[in-house]
Parts: structure tokens; C-alpha cells; sequence
């Protein structure tokens, strides 16, 4: 056997860096699927406003203001649940999830790509963009001017999602007459468009840096438990003369000099650089120098232990924890005892001399599905009232009004009588109303 032979049968096991090969790729899939999450919310009802009945719409049902029990659980618990993830994982939602930030870096991505990498649109130090002179090209600029207009307007479609069903939307971009679109939304869509072109041509990261409140908030919720990124400075003779981690960021900071209040977004950009810097040097051992940790790695243990980090995090978020279990309950009750279906009777404004002898049922159906209600007239004898009709159908979510009519006739005095309504969903109701008879 050769010697080339005997080098090729021994078996070579290559070790992948985690940072590396995962981490890049793994945020880009949770970017990009917070993208599909955001339209399919509003399209799938899960979640949804309907500006004509000024109504929530929740699972595909409209929430009013009297469904206490579902809007304060939802609200909680979304709340106390976002407050949970800020005190463990950070601002893990600005590097990963939040749409302003994944725009910003594809704006990054493109311009470096068609003008160079320092062709910054706005620089805040007063110095002129930078275009690479190969790239001077008019080509070059249409391109992006295209490439940036197209995201702006499919970002600006998104908010209209949350008003308006997605065969209206269809009609609002065909061009087509639909009667549930407000006759000014083309130009609300154009000022939208606007907006994002805007913000994705000329804002883009300074909104994480300066502008966004919901940092600030987020912020208030860190401690140094919170997931962060740790530098390793017991190897930081390896990056005596390297910046390649700060180069990555798009946020202009030093990973390897972290606080607890900073612009971090945890995107983990640094730990990827580092580790693949790492993994093609000959000269380093070892992985990056930069890695993703909770709690403080760097303090001395008490009596030679440390507190897990789900220990220490939900000793920091009892009141949290506990008010994510409470609007989970709240919205849970409010689900199981949920009324499809509303109606009241209330005098009509019809009014023959000083007799009232018309009632108008009002009936109100709050799920985004066919269904037939069927009333009933409990109390009076036949001839003594008049339904305009006795069946109501409703092909899908929306207001109907019935009027009773009380025949003048009726002997003087006081009469109570029950109105009663039954649907197919299973829902029934019943209103008790007492009628004032002058008498002839």
C-alpha cells in the first residue's frame, strides 16, 4: 500500500462550529418566518380589526368591549408573557423577529451588493455616501431603487391586512369597486408606501439605535442574568489585532465590551464571525471567543455553587409568571363562556300619537360564518302582535334589526312578555320586556 493509500483509509472526523454553520442560517429562517406569522395572523383570523363593526376579531370572532373576560386575559398575558421573555432572553426579538431590523439589514445587504460596502445612505458623522467606482452604474442605482421600492410595497399591504380581509385587499390592488373599502385607502396605501420607503432607503438601523421606545422598554426588564454576549478574555491574545467582530455588527458597537443597557439585539452576528474566524485559522484553537450566555460567568460561585438559570430567572419573574397564568385562565374563561350571538328590544321610534306600539329587535351576529336565528314571542296571545319576520339569516358576522308590532287593542294596563331567539350555532338568548297598554 502507498503512502497517498494509507493517508486516504484514515478516517478524518471534521468538527463543525456551532456559531458557524447554525446560528446565521437558523435567525435568517426565524426572520423570515416572523414575516409569514405577521400576514398570516390577520388572514387566517386569528387576529384582526373590523373598522366597520369597530370590533376586535380573535379566532375568527368579534371581541367586543363586554367580552371582559377575553380582552383583559389576552392582554395579560401577552403582556406579562413579552416581560417574561425580555427578563430571560433580552432583545432577542429586535435581532430576531423584528420586522424593522430584518428590513434594515436586507436594505444593508443590497446596497453593499450594487454600490459597495461604503455606501452607507445616511451617516450621522456628515461624511458623503461612498460608491465604490466599479459600481458607479446607473444599472446599479435602478436596481436598487427597485429593489428597495418592491419591499415597500409589500410591507405596506401587511398593516392593511389587519383591517381589511384579504379578497378586499385583492380588489383594493386590482383596482376593483369593493364596497367594504374606504373610498380614501388608495391614498392611505400610497402614504404608507411612502413611510416604508422612507424608512427602509434612509432610516433603517438608526430606528434600533435612537428612535425605537420599544427598546426602551425592553430595557427595563435586563438585569445581568439576561441572556448577553460573553467575551472570553482569558484567550484575548486572539484578537489582539482583530476587529472582524466588529465589522459584523450593524450596529456600530464592540461585542467584546457589552453593558447591560446597550444597543445588543443579541443577533448573534459577533458569535458567527468569531467562531468562523476561528474555524479557518490555522493558528487559533479552539471556538470563538464570543458566545451567548445567561446569568454572569465571569462572578465567583457562593460556597462553591450556582443558581440554575431557571431558578434564578423565575425568582426574578414571580409577578410575571404569575400574571401570564392569570391571563391565560382570564382568556380561557372568557373563550368557554363566549356568546356568539347578542340581541336586545328597545322601543321603536315610531310613535302613533302618545301609544308606543313598535319594538325593534336588534340582533347581532359575531361570528365570521352562516347562521339563522329563529324568534319567538312568549307572553302575549297571537293576535295581539305582529313579527315582521320570525327567521333571521346571517351569511357572516354583522347587524340585523326585526320590528314587533303590538297591536293597539291590547286591554289597559301593564304587560310583560318574553322575546326569545335561537340559532343554529346552538346560542340562545332571552330579553324580557313590559309593555304600557293605554288601551282604546
Amino acid at each position: 500500500m502507498s503512502a497517498n493509500e494509507a493517508l486516504k483509509s484514515i478516517p478524518i472526523k471534521q468538527i463543525h462550529v456551532p456559531g458557524a454553520t447554525v446560528l446565521h442560517r437558523s435567525r435568517r429562517a426565524v426572520q423570515y418566518l416572523t414575516l409569514l406569522v405577521l400576514v398570516a395572523i390577520p388572514t387566517s383570523g386569528l387576529f384582526r380589526i373590523d373598522p366597520q363593526a369597530g370590533a376586535f376579531i380573535l379566532l375568527d370572532r368579534q371581541v367586543w368591549f363586554s367580552d371582559i373576560f377575553i380582552v383583559m386575559g389576552f392582554w395579560i398575558f401577552v403582556a406579562s408573557l413579552l416581560v417574561m421573555m425580555y427578563s430571560l432572553v433580552g432583545s432577542v426579538f429586535c435581532g430576531w423577529m423584528c420586522p424593522q431590523n430584518t428590513v434594515s439589514e436586507y436594505a444593508n445587504m443590497l446596497t453593499e451588493k450594487l454600490l459597495g460596502r461604503r455606501a452607507q445612505m445616511m451617516d450621522l458623522s456628515g461624511d458623503r455616501m461612498k460608491v465604490a467606482s466599479r459600481k458607479q452604474s446607473p444599472l446599479n442605482y435602478l436596481l436598487l431603487a427597485v429593489g428597495l421600492l418592491l419591499p415597500a410595497m409589500l410591507f405596506a399591504l401587511i398593516p392593511l391586512l389587519y383591517f381589511y380581509p384579504p379578497s378586499a385587499i385583492w380588489s383594493l390592488i386590482t383596482f376593483t369597486d369593493d364596497a367594504r373599502l374606504a373610498g380614501s385607502l388608495h391614498w392611505i396605501y400610497f402614504v404608507c408606501v411612502a413611510v416604508f420607503m422612507l424608512d427602509i432607503v434612509v432610516i433603517r438601523h438608526l430606528m434600533c439605535k435612537y428612535m425605537c421606545i420599544y427598546r426602551v422598554w425592553q430595557h427595563s426588564f435586563k438585569t445581568k442574568e439576561t441572556l448577553h454576549i460573553h467575551y472570553d478574555v482569558a484567550r484575548s491574545d486572539h484578537c489582539a489585532t482583530c476587529h472582524y467582530c466588529v465589522d459584523s455588527c450593524f450596529l456600530d458597537i464592540d461585542p467584546r465590551q457589552t453593558e447591560v443597557f446597550d444597543s445588543c439585539v443579541n443577533c448573534g452576528e459577533c458569535v458567527t464571525a468569531c467562531d468562523e474566524l476561528h474555524a479557518k485559522s490555522k493558528k487559533l484553537d479552539g471556538p470563538g471567543l464570543l458566545s451567548f450566555a445567561i446569568g454572569d460567568k465571569d462572578r465567583p460561585k457562593k460556597n462553591g455553587r450556582e443558581k440554575g438559570y431557571v431558578a434564578s430567572f423565575f425568582s426574578r419573574a414571580k409577578a410575571s409568571s404569575t400574571a401570564t397564568l392569570l391571563g391565560a385562565a382570564l382568556f380561557a374563561i372568557g373563550i368557554a363562556g363566549y356568546q356568539s350571538d347578542e340581541f336586545s328590544v328597545y322601543r321603536s321610534e315610531g310613535w302613533q300619537g302618545a301609544k308606543v306600539l313598535d319594538y325593534r329587535i336588534s340582533i347581532a351576529h359575531k361570528l365570521y360564518h352562516p347562521t339563522d336565528i329563529t324568534l319567538r314571542i312568549k307572553g302575549l296571545e297571537a293576535g295581539q302582535f305582529k313579527l315582521q319576520t320570525t327567521h333571521v339569516h346571517f351569511d357572516t358576522a354583522g347587524r340585523k334589526d326585526v320590528v314587533l308590532h303590538i297591536d293597539q287593542s291590547l286591554p289597559k294596563g301593564l304587560h310583560r312578555f318574553h322575546v326569545y331567539a335561537n340559532s343554529t350555532d346552538g346560542w340562545s338568548g332571552k330579553f324580557d320586556v313590559t309593555h304600557y297598554a293605554p288601551g282604546t
